[in-house]
């Protein structure tokens, strides 16, 4: 009976509960799923953070991933926010995607701590705006909305995509509005043409643009007179993708994930071929810049995001404003990809960006930018 009783008192210090068993298994398979979730992301961030090294034509998919690089980002800071509480070794891993990101990030989401905003007179005032086919659509709809109210009448200079100003729309939606802006349009419209268009106060000495061949004009640019200087001023629209409403619902919902497998050929046809052709447009672009004795001025829609190759290339060459002054998330895409910035104004060293800002409300699915530039 003693044996007993020493045995059964051992058994009851030494051993689990009986309940103990299945919350080991939860808390091990809880584990299991997170580490997984972890691994699976830091992959994905990982191949992000490298798309901007890793030229598109020969890694197109690295590119494409960069575009969901905010979306990926802040699901590893939730990540590491949960392995904080549930196992503190699983949050090394997104701990190190988190410092290894950190330049990615400022590309994204900055703060200007400089309060610098008094203008000169002979300080430029640009707006960059892709409209969404403004002229083409609706024209009642299009007067009230497509120009944000104050944003755009002090501005010396409008840089638009998709609008053309010569449509008889686009001209009704211009007289419309009290700019300061002259609406003469610089440059040449064609049948396909994306609606590259620059309304300007400044004297245009040379024009041209750029167009790849049978698709639209991808870049229109101008030697801009100001004051007793010339500029040269390039509005760009640069390769989409073009992925249908379905196509993106397929690979960004739940409800249309289930379509994927059937889509993944016609949607990485359509990534290969826009990158291709993007790299090609970026790297004429890039050559432009570099043999310009004048200085630059480039905005417009990259169709691609800061961890990019495309931004890359174009930043080596010139400053990007929203660096420079921007505050916040610099989000200028409205459409179903959250957090992406696609839209940019860059300067050479020629210019200070005094003041850049992006008006909250857009009739397109791409909100307008403007900056202050002092030559």
């Amino acid at each position: 009976s003693y044996y007993r009783i020493i045995s059964l008192t051992h058994f009851q210090i030494n051993q689990k509960p009986y309940f103990y068993l299945p919350y080991y298994k939860m808390k091990r398979r809880r584990n299991i799923i997170l580490l997984f979730l972890g691994l699976a992301n830091a992959a994905l961030l990982l191949i992000a953070i490298m798309a901007s090294y890793l030229n598109p034509v020969s890694f197109p998919l690295p590119a494409f991933i960069s575009l969901f690089f905010p979306v990926l980002w802040l699901f590893n800071l939730i990540l590491f926010v949960v392995a904080l509480f549930i196992n503190k070794k699983l949050s090394l891993i997104p701990l190190m995607l988190i410092i290894a990101s950190l330049y990615q990030l400022s590309l994204v989401f900055t703060f200007s701590f400089d309060a610098d905003v008094d203008s000169k007179a002979n300080d430029i005032e640009l707006i960059s705006y892709n409209t969404g086919n403004a002229d083409t659509v609706d024209l009642g709809l299009s007067q009230k909305r497509v120009f944000n109210g104050d944003f755009f009448k002090e501005a010396d200079i409008i840089c638009l995509q998709e609008f053309v100003p010569s449509h008889v729309n686009g001209k009704v939606i211009l007289e419309s509005y009290p700019y300061k802006v002259n609406v003469d349009y610089y440059g040449k419209v064609y049948s396909d043409s994306s609606g590259l268009s620059i309304l300007s106060n400044y004297s245009f000495i040379e024009y041209g643009w750029f167009k790849q061949q049978d698709e639209d004009t991808y870049a229109l640019w101008g030697k801009v007179l100001v004051e007793n200087d010339t500029i040269i001023l390039i509005n760009v629209q640069l390769q989409s993708i073009r992925l249908e409403d379905d196509e993106l619902d397929a690979m960004t919902t739940l409800g249309g994930i289930q379509q994927l497998p059937t889509k993944l050929s016609i949607i990485y046809s359509k990534i290969k071929r826009g990158y291709n052709w993007r790299e090609e447009q970026v790297r004429i672009l890039s050559n432009f810049i570099k043999s310009s004795n004048h200085p630059v001025i480039l905005c417009g829609d990259f169709n691609d995001p800061p961890s990019s190759y495309t931004y890359s290339l174009l930043s080596d060459e010139l400053n990007d404003g929203f660096l420079k002054k921007g505050n916040g998330l610099g989000t200028t895409y409205a459409g179903k990809l959250p957090f992406l910035r696609l839209d940019y104004i860059m300067v050479t060293n020629d210019f200070k960006v005094v003041y850049y800002d992006k008006s909250g409300v857009s009739f397109s699915d791409h909100y307008p930018l403007k900056v202050m530039l002092e030559p």
